[in-house]
């Protein structure tokens, strides 16, 4: 029998297989998983896109002004398993309200082949998984900021972005 890593890789590709076939047909994208490369990803036109593994973090702001969600995850978090039933919907059917990321690596910092994804955890100070925050973004500064640790609902996340898109 193979090691405890070894499962939990067979695990990961599995779940990523049964996330894609589940997917197929639907509006939701699930093309971010565990099997997925670690860096940041955007969603642009309904699909999620590689948007960068190496160079600098991710700095709320550097795509222009406006409201950025940024969602970290990683591979080995059964938490974020069951938070992507709240995020993909929620970025989907929000994407013309906001810029969406999600920031991936295998285990936070400690543990991400992507120097770029890595920088933005430290950056953000991310120390649980799942995290989201959201910003806004006004003449280049972060205007107002939100944080959500942990699991939450798609209707939390529906009033926190409200609330940015408000204020």
């Amino acid at each position: 029998m193979g090691s405890e890593d070894e499962l939990k890789e067979l695990l990961n590709k599995l779940l990523a297989e049964i996330l894609s076939k589940s997917s197929q047909g639907s509006e939701t994208s699930y093309e971010v998983n565990p099997a997925s490369q670690n860096g940041i990803y955007v969603l642009n036109e309904g699909h999620w896109k590689l948007y960068r593994t190496d160079g600098l973090p991710l700095h709320p702001g550097e795509q222009g002004d406006g409201i950025y969600v940024l969602y970290f995850d990683n591979t080995k978090c059964g938490a974020c398993r069951r938070f992507d039933k709240e995020w993909f919907p929620f970025a989907a059917e929000n994407a013309d309200k906001a810029k969406f990321f999600i920031v991936l690596c295998e285990w936070f910092s400690r543990n991400c082949a992507s120097k770029a994804a890595s920088l933005t955890f430290t950056l953000h100070e991310v120390r649980a998984s799942p995290t989201t925050i959201f910003f806004k973004v006004i003449n280049g500064e972060i205007a107002k900021q939100e944080r959500f640790e942990g699991v939450v609902s798609k209707q939390k996340l529906e009033e926190a972005l409200s609330k940015m898109t408000l204020s």
